[in-house]
């Protein structure tokens, strides 16, 4: 059966003995599949509703609210056709793709769309947020404490030190008590000028790959060669070698610029990072802006002669059969067409 991770992610989660259990749903039916291979059902286009994590089988963490614009698919060897990977563009029969890419060695297809989130996805996300807790507790505490404040003061004869006692006990005892209601009421408050904030996004999105594909570049082979480079880049011992997961919650910005005739794309990303300290996972949240840099591929078959193409980091011309490149040491995929400019302070070239 294909694994649900590549081979970096697979090393790092047997390093943690963890297995991630993933919930996806897929025309209203729920399937499982595990990292560890426990079990796995065949997946088609479908979208992640939880992801559950393990350690020595005891659950230690589950996690929610995953953008329902990519769907997910895994190969089985029972599809009897070519099929072509979408990372790699690589061509073989199905049966050869039973341990990912025989090429690129990636496991997934992954899908993506600009359909509309709905009003109910962004309320989930308003109503799962931590932060959102937090401050509506402090608001509403604040709120009744006030409320009690002018009440006791226009209904007592006087106002003394136990009056400002009361004033703060039953304004925060009353704060909890309505908590709940504070928190469904806010959510939907909050929810529609968020709707609109991402509709108006969802539309930059759609003129953007209108642009994109005017260029000849597919959407689906970017994503899927987004989400290639950072899992290579998350779970590079050498540069992040805690992190045992990542999400990407939302794509936020796309931004196209065209240097010496070579195209780059920023990317400005809300990631979901699930960290192993102390024994314990830890969630963290953050915007990270990434630049992506076309490739020009290779579309023809390979000739006897020698077949050359330029390396994606430093420039120089390398024979595409040798995926290593001699003068920098960089992996070079000449059938991957986009590629992760690391930072000058990452430990290792991408």
């Amino acid at each position: 059966m294909a694994l649900v991770t590549e081979r970096l992610h697979s090393k790092r989660l047997n390093k943690y003995n963890i297995n991630i259990k993933t919930i996806y749903k897929e025309n209203n039916k729920k399937l499982e599949r595990n990292s560890d291979n426990s079990y796995n059902d065949n997946v088609t286009n479908g979208i992640i509703l939880e992801k559950d994590y393990y350690q020595n089988k005891k659950l230690l963490l589950k996690t929610y609210n995953f953008d329902p614009r990519l769907s997910y698919s895994f190969i089985f060897n029972s599809i009897d056709k070519i099929i072509t990977c979408p990372n790699c563009g690589h061509k073989d029969e199905a049966k050869n793709f039973n341990d990912g890419c025989p090429y690129c060695k990636t496991y997934y297809n992954m899908d993506y769309s600009n359909k509309d989130l709905g009003v109910k996805y962004h309320y989930d996300q308003v109503v799962n947020s931590n932060l959102y807790s937090k401050i509506t507790l402090l608001v509403d505490i604040i709120f009744c404490i006030v409320i009690m404040f002018f009440y006791i003061k226009i209904s007592s004869r006087t106002f003394n030190i136990y009056d400002v006692a009361k004033v703060f006990i039953i304004g925060g005892i009353l704060g909890v008590a309505l908590f709940y209601l504070f928190y469904i009421l806010d959510a939907m408050i909050v929810v529609l000028p968020i709707k609109i904030y991402k509709e108006r996004q969802n539309k930059k999105q759609m003129i953007f790959w209108e642009k994109m594909n005017s260029l000849g570049i597919n959407k689906n082979t970017f994503f899927n060669n987004i989400n290639y480079e950072l899992k290579n880049y998350y779970f590079d011992d050498n540069v992040n070698p805690n992190i045992i997961d990542y999400d990407v919650i939302d794509y936020l910005e796309f931004e196209d610029k065209l240097v010496n005739e070579e195209l780059y794309v920023k990317v400005k990303v809300s990631l979901r990072l699930i960290t192993y300290v102390d024994n314990k996972l830890v969630v963290s949240k953050k915007k990270e802006i990434y630049t992506f840099k076309r490739n020009e591929v290779v579309k023809d078959k390979l000739n006897k002669e020698i077949n050359i193409i330029k390396c994606h980091n430093c420039g120089a011309s390398i024979d595409v059969t040798k995926k290593i490149c001699e003068y920098c040491g960089t992996t070079n995929n000449y059938l991957q067409e986009w590629y992760l400019l690391r930072n000058k302070d990452d430990k290792k070239d991408s």
